[in-house]
C-alpha cells in the first residue's frame, strides 16, 4: 500500500511538472491570427531537402558555414516550400539569414558568401508564439498551423508557402508564422529553383 502511495506521488508529481513545462512554453495560450503584411525581405539563404525534423542538422551547417565566412549574427528565418502531407523525403526548405536590416557593408559580405533573394511584400496572415527553448521550434507550428488552415479555409485564402522568423540565435523572444496570401506562386521560383 505505501509503494503505490509513492508511486501514484511520483506520478502526479511528473504529470503536474510537465503541464507546468507545457504552460511555460506556451501550450495553453490561445493562437491569434492576424491580417498583415510581411516583406521585402532580404535574405540570403541555403537549402534543406527532407523531413522537417531533420533540419537542425542543415541548419548547425549553414551556421557553421556563415560563422566561418567571418559573418555576425544570424536574423534566422525558414520558408516551407511544400506542404508537410507531401512526401518527407521531398520537402523542400530554404534556411535563411534576413540581411536587409543590416548596414550596406554588412549585407554586402553575406551577398558574397551565399546565395541571396528578396522576398516579395504580401497581405498575409501571421500569427506569434513565445520562443522559450528549442521545444517552441516543435510546438509553435504544431499549435499555429492548424488554426492557419482554418483560418485559410474559412477566409477562402490561398497560400503558396509558410515562413517562420525566429530572430537572432541568444535573443530569440517570439517565434513568428507568416503565410503569405494572394501572391502569385512565381513570385517564390527563385527558392524553388534553388533545388
Amino acid at each position: 500500500m505505501r509503494l503505490l502511495k509513492i508511486l501514484g506521488g511520483l506520478l502526479a508529481l511528473i504529470l503536474v511538472g510537465a503541464l507546468g513545462f507545457y504552460a511555460w512554453l506556451g501550450g495553453f495560450r490561445s493562437v491569434q491570427i492576424e491580417r498583415g503584411v510581411f516583406g521585402p525581405a532580404e535574405i540570403v539563404y541555403s537549402t534543406h531537402r527532407g523531413p522537417y525534423e531533420k533540419i537542425g542538422k542543415s541548419w548547425e551547417e549553414f551556421s557553421t558555414a556563415w560563422q566561418a565566412a567571418g559573418l555576425d549574427a544570424c536574423d534566422s528565418l525558414a520558408v516551407y516550400l511544400d506542404p508537410p502531407d507531401a512526401p518527407k523525403e521531398s520537402l523542400r526548405s530554404i534556411i535563411a539569414c534576413r540581411i536587409d536590416g543590416l548596414p550596406e557593408d554588412e549585407q554586402a559580405k553575406w551577398r558574397a558568401s551565399f546565395p541571396g533573394v528578396m522576398l516579395p511584400q504580401s497581405d498575409a496572415l501571421i500569427s506569434e508564439f513565445p520562443f522559450k527553448n528549442y521545444a517552441s521550434f516543435i510546438l509553435a507550428p504544431m499549435k499555429v498551423y492548424p488554426h492557419m488552415a482554418e483560418r485559410m479555409e474559412r477566409d477562402n485564402l490561398h497560400g503558396a508557402l509558410a515562413i517562420e522568423e525566429y530572430g537572432v540565435d541568444g535573443a530569440m523572444e517570439t517565434i513568428r508564422i507568416i503565410m503569405p496570401i494572394g501572391v502569385n506562386a512565381s513570385a517564390y521560383q527563385p527558392l524553388r529553383d534553388a533545388f
